[in-house]
């Protein structure tokens, strides 16, 4: 057929289902023998297919046993969600990987090391660890072989369990010796602090609980006490200079008047003082009732007095009046005792600057000693925590010993699984032949549909727009039909061949099946 330009575009249905079978007819040979080929080839990939033989176990993991309620709170078991996560690691160790190749048979071959390495990692691959529930571990391995599918499996969960309670067993009698060395370790820095603390106290006087305490109100004590005296002092400072104005007042002359002109005399000066002190001062002001009250004292002398007359006389052989000598005496005991009071103003500040001096040196002993206390207490607390963390290590320990705290019990146990999982023989057969058929088929479509020739009389009117006046019908001379019998024959010989290379395999997988 001559090839035009421009004709790539899809043919109608109605032309292209001839034209498949045309262009099949061409290429008859060349389709049996893809047919032959991937047949074979999927038929060699379904008879090497390895059988894959599943065994699974399943360990329930239990914790809530009587003894492990009684010892709540008291002894710790391993949680089970960490049971679960390093299951694969334990069962994947070196040690329990050698005894799986032990128990499977792959030694007895003595393997190179880069052998059992290969052995290591294919059983690895083919064994899948997972916790379905929060309290089981299912294991599950697969194998050519169905009975050393069930004994690796069993191993597998046997070793596991074994290792599993040792571990536990190690991890517990670490643990209680890791605590009872910290506990020692604070035992001695607790009896360290109470040492340093006792020593401390003994080097210090002010060192003693409510030293800071006794030492502020004895501040606080003796400042009140100064000012006190102040205040006292002032008062007699008043009276001083009230006592000395009288005798400022008195007439020297008089020194043989009365005793009652005497004191009417005293009394007007105190009087006059009196309202003096009302110009500036309360009513109720210390210096105004002092005044008041003595006025009133000289009053009721002066209304008990009788016809009395005081003439002493002074140093300088002047007869005093009983009044002066009176003042005099009591200026003279005033001021002895301002003298007395003032000695103990001075004390008394003394004594306030020992106890502030005294207050800070507290000061810093009680830093000091409140350093010591808490180390002190630090150290204990941890210790008596550390103390009852060791006793709940040595329960738990013990109940690891005696196999009460964790433990593992087979649930559902292995079995030799009876047929193979996966695809089987006749499911890969049949997707073989079936493959077999289509990849011709779709090479041949694809290949109409690709190939721009021009392949019916309808294509040429489509693409010239021009009639078609008539048709030359392909006329087959007798070699070139002995030569198309023969690639048939070849052709249906070569798909016998195919489906009878079929037909023995299957038999031969049902009589060694049975």
């Amino acid at each position: 057929m001559n090839q035009l330009p421009n004709v790539a575009e899809p043919l109608p249905l109605t032309e292209y289902i001839p034209a498949s079978l045309r262009e099949g007819q061409r290429h008859f040979l060349l389709l049996a023998l893809a047919f032959a080929v991937i047949g074979l080839l999927a038929l060699a990939v379904a008879i090497s297919w390895p059988k894959q033989y599943r065994s699974s176990t399943s360990i329930l993991v239990s914790e809530d046993n009587i003894i492990r309620q009684l010892m709540d709170g008291r002894a710790v078991p391993t949680s089970v969600y960490d049971r679960a996560a390093i299951a694969q690691e334990v069962m994947f160790s070196q040690k329990v990987m050698e005894e799986i190749l032990a128990v499977g048979g792959w030694l007895d071959a003595s393997p190179g090391q880069a052998e059992r390495e290969r052995l290591v990692q294919e059983i690895k691959d083919r064994t899948a660890v997972g916790a379905p529930r929060e309290n089981l571990i299912r294991i599950e391995y697969w194998d050519r072989n169905p009975a050393r599918a069930k004994l690796v499996t069993e191993r597998f969960a046997a070793l596991f369990m074994a290792e599993s309670a040792a571990a536990k067993k190690r991890e517990s009698a670490d643990a209680y010796e890791f605590i009872a060395r910290q506990v020692s370790q604070y035992h001695g820095m607790l009896v360290d602090a109470e040492e340093r603390l006792k020593a401390f106290r003994e080097i210090s006087d002010d060192a003693r609980p409510g030293s800071g305490d006794a030492v502020d109100d004895r501040i606080a004590g003796l400042r009140a006490d100064i000012q006190q005296f102040r205040i006292e002092r002032g008062e007699m400072r008043s009276r001083e200079a009230s006592l000395e104005r009288q005798l400022a007042g008195l007439d020297p002359e008089s020194g043989i008047q009365t005793y009652q002109a005497q004191l009417r005399q005293r009394i007007s000066i105190v009087q006059e003082e009196l309202d003096t002190l009302l110009l500036d001062l309360q009513p109720r002001h210390p210096d105004v009732v002092r005044a008041r009250h003595q006025i009133e004292d000289l009053k009721a002398e002066l209304a008990s007095s009788g016809s009395r007359v005081a003439a002493p006389v002074d140093g300088s052989g002047y007869r005093q009046s009983a009044m002066q000598q009176e003042l005099n005496i009591g200026l003279s005991e005033l001021r002895s005792a301002m003298a007395g009071l003032d000695a103990r103003i001075d004390a008394t500040e003394r004594l306030l600057q020992q106890e502030i001096a005294r207050g800070r040196r507290v000061a810093q002993s009680d830093l000091q000693h409140a350093e010591l206390m808490r180390d002190h207490v630090v150290n204990r607390t941890i210790y008596e925590d550390l103390l009852n963390r060791l006793e709940n290590a040595r329960l738990s320990m013990r109940l690891d010993e005696l196999g009460q705290g964790l433990t593992f019990s087979i649930h559902e146990p292995a079995m030799e699984p009876a047929r193979a999982s996966g695809p089987r023989f006749m499911h890969l057969a049949a997707g073989g032949l079936m493959a077999a058929v289509a990849t011709p088929l779709g090479l041949l479509l694809l290949l109409v549909r690709l190939d721009p020739r021009v392949r019916s009389p309808e294509a040429i009117e489509r693409v010239t727009q021009l009639p078609l006046l008539g048709t030359i019908p392909r006329y087959w001379t007798p070699r070139e039909r002995k030569r198309l019998k023969a690639r048939i024959a070849v052709a249906v010989a070569i798909a016998v061949v195919t489906l009878a290379a079929y037909g023995i395999a299957g038999w031969i997988r049902i009589m060694v099946n049975a």
